[in-house]
């Protein structure tokens, strides 16, 4: 698995650390809020939240938080619309300070209109870590705002209790990704050691979604039991289910995987055999030698994902294979295996499909295809070879796509 994938899974709960950390390093700093909150009254503090300076707002936020005055508890709230986000973001933080007392206000806010303010509220009752927030956090997860439904998720992750075990676990079929990998993180603290059992239990619930959210949460390379369950997952009778799985298999880096992801290349499904080509880049290097096999397989559907596949690989050894691919298949291998080989290395096929081009013993398709392709190139050495061709080829077919190659070609000239 590449360091940007894993950037990519890991993105939201970095969110979080780095709040908790922002926390707790504020609260640690004798200079926070400057001189403020040492020599102002919580009234004076508190007219200072409305103060036209975004800058003082935010220092007499915190200076509130500081002074743990329930009072400050409600304007800190309304604070939480601030138009200013440091000013937002010292009033969550002071509203952490507070602790307990925040809490009932906080539960109010979740019933707010305002979805910035849900989400904060949200976000704050999971720093402060009480369970008598959860009911409402788990209704938050049922919020039309992904923002909420995320930091509710984070929440409940952060406050831990079984109760909410349910709610998470439908979570993880929720539409946005960033949701779906929080209900699942969060749903890991709760279980603890026995959460990749439940996720695997869950790949065989009646409900698609459930099963589609297991699929996902199980892509975490954490789960050393979950290889085989999710390659049995790529035979699910719902799409959805094997185009998680697959995408799962890909995050996690399964080798094992790699002759069943091929598998799926064929699927009726457009999504899930994309997600297969996804799935197999992203295992890389170890799945390019099955992926070469399987341009020879008789199954053109296959053999387009396969190059597809190994153009996002990349390797240059697959050069070869994808220029026989190229002058042996049908038109969409042959777009495949153009497409794969402009993405690894246009300069080693041009001189190939230059000869292609200019061979009139071969059809008509081929050849314009073959146009097609160095348009796809962008290499100067192609410019004779289509002005002739766009010229004088026998066939109107390639006529035309030498010239629309041509035009392309072209626009490289002229942005030299």
């Amino acid at each position: 698995m590449t360091a940007l994938k894993k950037k990519n899974i890991h993105s939201c709960r970095f969110i979080i650390i780095v709040i908790i950390f922002t926390m707790l390093i504020i609260a640690l700093s004798s200079q926070a809020g400057g001189q403020t909150g040492a020599k102002a009254s919580t009234e004076e503090l508190l007219k200072k939240l409305s103060h036209k300076d975004a800058k003082i707002r935010g220092e007499a936020a915190w200076a509130l938080g500081k002074s743990g005055e329930e009072m400050a508890v409600d304007p800190l709230i309304k604070a939480l619309e601030d138009s200013n986000r440091n000013v937002r973001e010292w009033a969550a933080l002071a509203l952490v300070k507070i602790g307990k007392p925040s809490i009932e206000p906080l539960k109010d806010a979740m019933k707010s209109k305002n979805d910035s303010v849900k989400w904060q509220a949200a976000a704050v009752l999971g720093l402060i870590n009480d369970s008598n927030s959860t009911e409402e956090l788990s209704y938050a997860l049922q919020s039309n705002n992904s923002s909420v439904r995320f930091w509710a998720a984070a929440a409940l992750g952060q406050i831990r209790d079984n109760t909410t075990r349910d709610t998470l676990i439908l979570s993880l079929a929720d539409e946005n990704e960033t949701v779906r990998n929080e209900a699942g993180w969060s749903l890991k603290s709760l279980a603890g050691a026995g959460a990749e059992d439940l996720l695997i239990k869950l790949l065989q619930d009646d409900n698609q979604k459930r099963r589609m959210g297991a699929a996902h949460a199980l892509g975490d390379p954490a789960y050393g039991q979950a290889a085989l369950p999710l390659i049995e997952a790529l035979q699910d009778s719902e799409p959805g289910v094997r185009s998680e799985a697959a995408a799962a298999l890909g995050r996690r880096g399964e080798s094992q995987a790699i002759e069943p992801l091929i598998g799926i290349l064929a699927d009726p499904e457009s999504q899930v055999r994309r997600d297969g080509v996804n799935a197999l880049s992203a295992i890389g290097t170890p799945a390019t030698e099955q992926l070469i096999l399987a341009l020879n397989g008789s199954d053109n559907i296959t053999q387009a994902g396969a190059a597809q596949a190994l153009g996002e690989i990349g390797e240059a050894r697959s050069v070869e294979p994808l220029l026989s691919a190229f002058k042996n298949g049908d038109h969409v291998l042959r777009q495949a295996a153009a497409t794969a080989l402009a993405m690894i290395n246009g300069s080693l096929a041009v001189p190939s499909l230059i000869k292609v081009l200019n061979d009139q013993s071969l059809s008509g398709d081929l050849r314009a295809d073959a146009a097609w392709a160095l348009g796809e190139m962008d290499d100067l050495r192609a410019k004779e070879p289509l002005i002739y061709a766009m010229s004088y080829d026998k066939d109107s077919s390639v006529r035309l796509s030498a010239a629309k190659a041509m035009k392309k070609v072209m626009r490289t000239i002229f942005n030299q």
